[in-house]
């Protein structure tokens, strides 16, 4: 299984970010590569959700199942699609005035797509939270804590 993680301090309070990433229906208006993502089942702290996303020329549809403690973590897996396994997390913990946010995701690929599709998530998993980083920043209008300026200009 390929993993890889991230964790950064962040100037706004976790409440805002977690409802950033629990968000997912619009994850097509700021996250590269997704083109559809639809919430097919909603429970007290449990989402079921179709999403699509472009890998080169094919676009790649799966379910997932995300599971989340409110303003802790949102825990997400798959086991359909391309996926043999995918396991995400995210977690939020307050920290002086902001939050920091935790990110790791693991996954296991099969088929035929999986070369590409290996190949596109080594390249876009470490974008992917940067993604929500600058959602964050475009919603705020303040740089957060920890990235260039550069990725926000």
């Amino acid at each position: 299984m390929v993993a890889q993680s991230q964790s950064r301090l962040l100037p706004y309070p976790c409440e805002r970010l977690f409802s950033l990433v629990l968000d997912i229906e619009r994850y097509p208006e700021f996250v590269p590569g997704y083109l559809r993502a639809q919430v097919l089942r909603r429970g007290t702290d449990t989402l079921e959700v179709e999403q699509s996303v472009g890998v080169g020329p094919a676009t790649v549809t799966f379910r997932s199942h995300a599971e989340f403690a409110p303003l802790q973590r949102i825990a997400i897996h798959a086991a359909d699609g391309p996926f043999h396994g995918l396991a995400m997390e995210w977690s939020f913990a307050p920290q002086g005035s902001g939050c920091r946010v935790g990110f790791s995701v693991g996954y296991e690929l099969r088929g035929p797509l999986a070369p590409l599709l290996t190949r596109w998530l080594e390249r876009s998993t470490p974008a992917l939270f940067d993604a929500f980083m600058r959602r964050a920043t475009q919603l705020d209008g303040q740089k957060p804590i920890g990235l260039p300026p550069q990725d926000y200009s």
